[in-house]
């Protein structure tokens, strides 16, 4: 007879009872959960069904199908002690019983809704836990609900449960240890409440299960999750464990999962920009990616990578370039990060990770300014001058602390050729750095001081004008930064201009390129048409009144090399249409109420004067 399990307590989930069933049980569970998912259905729909496998088994070549009608009663009366099923009787026909799956497939999640889940979450860990875990978690359900996809479809195959889970660790990540025997995915580790304390420690152990995934272990005691997982805060972490457990985020593709990674980032944002934490807007980053036009096959490089949304926002463009030429397959580009803050690199792995990249290397604990790091892995791999086609960052504006001290080291002072810049701000040496490594283009987001400073940076800005290596700037609109109402620039740098565009700069003036933020009220944002707007002036290289105009390096040398972007083009002010007879006639009623309020007062005085004179 079937080995079988009693009825779950309230809570037990699919896997949890699935794991207690023979391999045999399994399969006809899944063969009969995509034929009839929410639906009601009898034993005869069930005898049919597995006669219609076992007919196309069959025509398939399969000499004895192991589907047959015999049994279906026995799988059902398992399935339905194990609590899998639910069963009624017909009202007109007590020997009729109708079945349905106690865990059906859950309707679709729609990103909105996801995000909306993530909100709740969110607002569950405010005041109490680091949001950065809120990032571990969604990352720990992600893989594991893939995990899990793959090891059912695995069973659904005929495979025995410890088999495909084998399998899975060989092609996923390693969520079962096949020495214990024990599982440590997202299902099995906040089942119950005992077992949520367990969660920390099993974040760690597939850390060192899985060498790319290290940084979990890191992520753990950086956030003090161990310490934060106790009785009086379990409360807390089950109510985050419900909401997460409402997605199966084995339903959504890379880009859906990687936006909800991407919105924990932007949520919080507000709150970090006042700690000082850098957060670039993901419509800035994506007009930056489209004025550079990265292509497929190349090398991009973001020396201040913070939490990856350059580098990642870089590979969906070209993913989307090869989807409209028909290429359906991943972008053959390397990504390469550098980030001083550890924590914040090993978390841009994960987010890397999640939106489906593979080819990424990212370098962490190191200033880009002093130990640019990629170099030397470069060369490691064959490339002899350790340079990149492309290289994009948001650097921190007007960093203090290096100045020639600092720059001038024998190891790097190659790279700062135009000059050292001052210790109140770095902005010239990011710009230096970024235009050393790279072969085609640089695309850099800076404070719009950058572009008329005097002292030693203007003398760094001559020098790299006069090498004609500027192709466009574009000024932002104000207040599209969580850290800095003042507007930014964006600088691109082509050390190879095509002949109709040297010895000119094409300045675009978007100031008014903008719409309010729809979440933060004091924010504004980039809509889709005013990237297309900008990205079209700046491959078109043209003209547009009050908006872009292309300045020759003779026009930017009477200027004493200032580059402020309003100094060349400055959007037209919206004239007023004055109506002179609506308004003359306005003029003339005014006129005509004044002389009446005037005799009033000049008859009230009379009246005065006569009273006093009678008196």
């Amino acid at each position: 007879m079937a080995r079988s399990k009693p009825k779950p307590k309230n809570g037990a989930d699919e896997w949890s009872i699935l794991e207690e069933l023979q391999p045999w049980v399994v399969k006809r569970y899944f063969l009969i959960k995509d034929a009839f998912r929410d639906k009601e259905f009898t034993q005869e729909d069930v005898e049919r069904l597995f006669e219609e496998k076992r007919k196309e088994l069959l025509e398939k070549g399969v000499k004895e199908p192991e589907f047959t009608t015999k049994n279906v009663g026995e799988v059902l009366s398992i399935l339905r002690k194990a609590g899998l099923l639910t069963a009624r009787k017909d009202v007109y026909d007590f020997r009729r019983t109708y079945y349905r799956l106690k865990f059906p497939a859950e309707s679709k999640v729609t990103r909105d809704r996801l995000i909306s889940l993530l909100k709740a979450a969110a607002d569950q860990i405010r005041g109490g836990l680091d949001y950065k875990a809120l990032l571990v978690f969604l990352f720990y359900k992600a893989i594991s609900d893939r995990w899990m996809k793959r090891a059912q479809d695995l069973m659904k195959e005929g495979k025995p449960r410890v088999q495909a889970y084998i399998i899975t660790n060989k092609r996923y990540y390693k969520l079962f240890d096949e020495e214990t025997g024990k599982l440590y995915t997202w299902h099995e580790v906040v089942k119950s409440r005992e077992s949520i304390k367990e969660l920390a420690n099993a974040l760690i152990k597939i850390s060192e299960m899985n060498s790319e995934l290290a940084d979990l272990k890191k992520l753990v005691e950086v956030l003090g999750l161990i310490g934060f997982i106790k009785e009086d805060n379990l409360h807390t972490l089950e109510e985050i464990m419900k909401i997460f457990n409402r997605v199966d985020f084995a339903e959504f593709n890379s880009d859906i999962l990687g936006d909800a990674y991407e919105w924990i980032l932007s949520y919080f944002a507000p709150q970090k920009a006042k700690e000082g934490e850098v957060y670039t807007p993901r419509e800035v980053i994506r007009l930056l990616v489209e004025l550079l036009d990265i292509e497929d096959e190349s090398d991009v490089l973001d020396p201040a990578s913070g939490s990856g949304g350059m580098l990642i926002e870089a590979y969906r463009y070209v993913k989307e370039k090869l989807e409209k030429e028909g290429f359906d397959g991943e972008p053959a580009i390397m990504l390469y990060g550098q980030e001083l803050n550890e924590t914040t690199a090993a978390l841009s792995k994960l987010n890397l990770i999640l939106h489906g990249i593979q080819e990424f290397k990212i370098f962490e604990g190191a200033n880009s300014l002093t130990n640019p790091q990629w170099e030397e892995e470069l060369k490691r791999n064959g490339i002899e001058d350790g340079k990149v086609d492309y290289v994009i960052a948001n650097p921190p504006w007007n960093q203090d602390g290096y100045d020639e001290a600092r720059l001038s080291d024998r190891r790097i002072k190659h790279i700062y050729k135009y000059g050292y810049t001052t210790k109140q701000s770095a902005d010239w040496a990011w710009v230096q750095l970024m235009l050393y490594y790279a072969r085609k283009k640089v695309g850099v987001v800076l404070d719009t001081g950058a572009l008329f400073r005097g002292g030693s940076e203007k003398a760094i800005r001559q020098g790299i004008i006069e090498d004609d290596l500027i192709e466009a700037i574009v000024l932002l609109p104000e207040k599209l930064f969580y850290n800095a109402a003042a507007p930014g620039i964006i600088m691109v740098l082509n050390p190879n201009k095509p002949g109709e565009r040297k010895g000119k700069i094409l300045f675009i003036n978007a100031s008014r390129e903008y719409r309010k933020h729809p979440e933060v009220r004091k924010l504004n944002q980039l809509a889709p048409e005013h990237i297309r707007k900008i990205v079209e002036a700046y491959r078109e290289f043209k003209e547009i009144e009050g908006f872009s105009r292309v300045v020759s390096l003779e026009e930017i040398r009477k200027n004493d090399y200032n580059l402020n972007v309003s100094l060349y083009v400055f959007p037209e002010e919206e004239r007023e249409k004055i109506d002179l007879a609506k308004e003359f006639e306005e003029f003339r009623k005014i006129e005509e109420k004044e002389r009446e309020l005037v005799e009033k007062a000049k008859a009230n005085i009379e009246g005065i004067i006569k009273v006093m004179g009678d008196e």
